[in-house]
């Protein structure tokens, strides 16, 4: 069985969440090859991670007409990003076409895996070329990390549902109307998607019913459910004092951990975290961790922070949930962040909104605590709560290692996904194992 990933940059969420399944099926002896497209932070891989190659245009009369052709789509592309997204304001979830200004068909005959499985495509797969050079008999898993591969260009929703139509007058972009970009770029997927034998895997059961919903899958899509996998003996509970030594914190105050990808993505909701930390009754007991790229501009109100930065060493990241009394994920829109699972792992409670697939891990009571969407304030009150309830914070920490280790663990995962492997390739009834 030989298995070809993909996923856009080697690094980042989705990326972790895809190297780890790599590695599991290698481990496995599946063959399998991990192809992504851009790694800007220069990150070292070993033989079986590989920058995709494109097939070559085509020459003579042939390769005239296609580059003809090709300088009327840029056009049509660029008009279409010029006027809808370049401009948008700061801070706003990323926005990404369906069609890119280059044709992105893949090599299919130096790939010729018997299953294709996408994670996150955005600014890898230009829709028309990318899908149409794999053939439809190759059966076609995505796994997704948000919802951008069932909409006309958006990663999260913000509650739209016009995705589920066809979108058009598209909320996150400039000069909405029918047949704007996010309209332009649902039709291009939905016809590019035409035909391929597609098989959907989510990591929540959130927005696994979002997706669906939507009219962009072709007849016979199927849908299941697969949470993360974790390397439980790399994410796993380190003595408290330990870490923060060698993280370099003194002291014994409650340490109170966040992190992101971008901290000041506002989806991820450190712009309601910042004033629950301001309300917290005894700001003096507690100091704050923050990772992640970006920084921020913190005020005399809030409790000390160390603004640790962007941290790639997954040991670090384990020595930092292991740090902390409490890690929030105050997302206002998320599938299933990582932060909260790996410091689930780690032995750490979670305090986060009650929003996304969050509430399928943080179990109020048991593994954390959950507050209003958007309510910095009852935010305040959930992490207060924990800050002044020792015991109840160890044992909520505890159940949380427990919980991952029977719902989470990399072995179990993966081998729920090669089981899938083979159903789909057996041709025989196919349903993810629970």
């Amino acid at each position: 069985m030989k298995i070809a990933q993909f996923n856009t940059f080697p690094y980042g969420g989705a990326a972790t969440a895809a190297k780890r399944l790599h590695e599991q099926l290698l481990q496995r002896k599946v063959e399998s090859n991990f192809y992504y497209r851009l790694n800007d932070k220069q990150i070292q891989l070993d033989d079986s991670f590989r920058c995709v190659e494109f097939r070559k245009p085509r020459s003579g009369v042939w390769g005239a007409i296609d580059k003809r052709l090709n300088r009327q789509r840029e056009k049509t592309i660029h008009r279409l990003y010029d006027g809808h997204i370049a401009g948008r304001p700061d801070g706003l979830e990323t926005f990404s076409m369906a069609d890119l200004p280059e044709p992105t068909a893949l090599d299919w005959a130096g790939i010729n895996a018997d299953v294709v499985h996408l994670h996150w495509m955005s600014f890898f797969a230009d829709y028309p070329s990318f899908f149409n050079s794999i053939p439809d008999s190759v059966p076609l898993v995505w796994t997704l990390h948000d919802m951008n591969a069932f909409t006309g260009g958006c990663h999260y929703s913000g509650g739209c549902e016009r995705f589920v139509s066809g979108c058009g007058v598209c909320p996150q972009i400039l000069n909405q109307h029918s047949g704007d970009v996010s309209e332009f770029s649902f039709r291009s997927k939905r016809r590019a998607l035409k035909g391929k034998s597609i098989h959907v895997i989510t990591p929540s059961q959130w927005l696994g019913d979002l997706a669906k919903q939507s009219e962009i899958w072709p007849d016979g899509t199927t849908f299941d459910t697969l949470h993360y996998g974790l390397d439980l003996d790399l994410f796993q509970p380190v003595s408290k004092q330990q870490a923060r030594l060698e993280l370099g914190i003194v002291g014994e105050k409650t340490l109170i951990a966040f992190g992101a990808e971008d901290i000041n993505c506002q989806r991820k909701g450190v712009q309601h975290l910042l004033p629950a930390l301001t309300q917290l009754d005894d700001k003096s007991a507690v100091e704050c961790l923050m990772f992640g790229s970006g920084a921020l501009d913190v005020s005399d109100n809030l409790p000390h922070i160390h603004q640790l930065g962007y941290v790639d060493s997954l040991k670090r990241q384990a020595l930092i949930y292991s740090a902390a009394d409490i890690v929030v994920v105050p997302s206002l829109e998320d599938n299933q962040p990582q932060v909260g699972l790996e410091a689930l792992a780690c032995g750490t409670p979670v305090v986060g909104f009650n929003a996304g697939g969050i509430p399928e891990y943080v179990r109020p009571g048991e593994t954390g605590l959950l507050a209003e969407v958007g309510d910095s304030s009852d935010l305040s009150d959930q992490i207060g709560w924990l800050v002044t309830h020792v015991d109840e914070r160890s044992e909520m920490g505890r159940r949380g290692r427990m919980m991952m280790e029977q719902e989470f663990e990399k072995n179990a995962q993966s081998q729920k996904q090669v089981d899938f492997y083979e159903q789909i390739l057996s041709g025989g009834p196919i349903r993810m194992a629970s």
